[in-house]
């Protein structure tokens, strides 16, 4: 029995559109999940619960199983997990199902891996996108950096504060537990506004 899955939109142009997409299948029953501000598919559940062992789920694109790479992978292994058949309309490369079963388990595998990693491989390179900005940045002498909050020059006025009291506490001798659980920030904060008073 073949099954469609969307999560849609409330446009009707864009349901139109996925109707015409399913309309070469012979589709017996679709499931559609409407927009909900949190991350809750109950029509997904309902199709997981209702789909039976040799089904087929069918669904246009991978970003209609979820908002991100991690809720597209634990959908697409729930789906697998119930042994029905997934096929992705506009990515027939994603549909494994050769006469070769042992290769068909690899290739799932390898695209849940997949969808493992992107999260990460997208992070690492922001991460060296934004270092590079700012060697570029100081480079050119425009970048200043973070401004520090517990300083004499905070706009924070609270911060500012808590500076010169950290600041008068240090130099009355108080020692840094007792002015860490007065002022509430941190060890590391106190042993830089120390250091700043003995140079």
């Amino acid at each position: 029995m073949n099954v469609a899955y969307t999560s849609m939109y409330k446009n009707e142009k864009k349901s139109s559109l996925f109707k015409n997409q399913l309309a070469e299948f012979d589709i017996q029953k679709i499931f559609v999940d409407l927009p909900t501000k949190g991350t809750s598919k109950k029509e997904f559940q309902l199709m997981l619960e209702w789909v039976q062992p040799g089904d087929r789920i069918i669904i246009v694109s991978l970003n209609h199983l979820g908002k991100n790479y991690r809720e597209i992978r634990d959908r697409v292994i729930s789906i697998h997990s119930k042994k029905v058949h997934l096929t992705v309309i506009n990515s027939n490369f994603l549909n494994f199902e050769t006469d070769n079963t042992q290769f068909n388990k690899l290739g799932f595998q390898l695209f849940v891996d997949l969808l493992e990693e992107i999260p990460r491989i997208k992070e690492e390179w922001n991460r060296e996108r934004q270092i590079l900005g700012i060697q570029r940045a100081k480079e050119n002498g425009v970048y200043k950096g973070r401004p520090t909050l517990y300083s004499a020059n905070s706009k924070n006025l609270k911060a500012r504060a808590t500076y010169f009291q950290v600041k008068d506490m240090l130099l009355s001798g108080f020692p840094i537990t007792t002015i860490e659980s007065m002022t509430g920030i941190t060890r590391p904060t106190i042993y830089r506004i120390r250091r700043e008073l003995e140079e």
